[in-house]
């Protein structure tokens, strides 16, 4: 009697990885899985067992492709939502003014927003000027 494994380890990698998805586990874990299987399956094609490497081979097959599933479904659901979308119904039902909301609507990739409409002091004094500031020390210190 010949035992199917493949649709066998299929069907528990299906439940594992809706169990995934509902209890939010890491998506690296089955990537971690078929990378350790990778080193069995090269372990048994040294010793000289083609037939079980194949199959171990398409079990690794199996796992990356069910963690590579996982990262897609954490990434789509943890995408933040749109700032416009969520300012604007926020502003709408709170009654903010549209000033704030366009405050808030700035990208973070403009940290220095207006930055160019400030005068910028030049520092060009020589380093050795700035000791007014410092402590003085006495280079030789009484040695009580």
């Amino acid at each position: 009697m010949d035992i199917p494994y493949t649709p066998i380890f299929v069907g528990l990698l299906i439940a594992y990885l809706a169990y995934s998805v509902w209890a939010r586990l890491d998506g690296r874990y089955p990537i971690g899985a078929a990378l350790a299987l990778l080193v069995v399956t090269a372990v048994v094609d040294a010793a000289g067992d083609t037939s079980a490497a194949n199959s171990l081979a398409e079990f690794v097959f199996f796992l990356l492709a069910g963690g590579v599933v996982l990262l897609l479904i954490e990434h789509i659901r943890d995408r933040p939502v749109p700032a416009r979308a969520a300012a604007s119904a926020g502003a709408a039902s709170q009654g903010v003014p549209t000033e704030a909301t366009e405050e808030r609507e700035r990208s973070p990739d403009q940290p220095l927003h207006g930055f160019e409409q400030q005068a910028v002091p030049v520092v060009d004094r020589p380093r050795d000027e700035d000791g007014d500031h410092e402590e003085q020390r006495n280079p030789n210190p009484d040695p009580r």
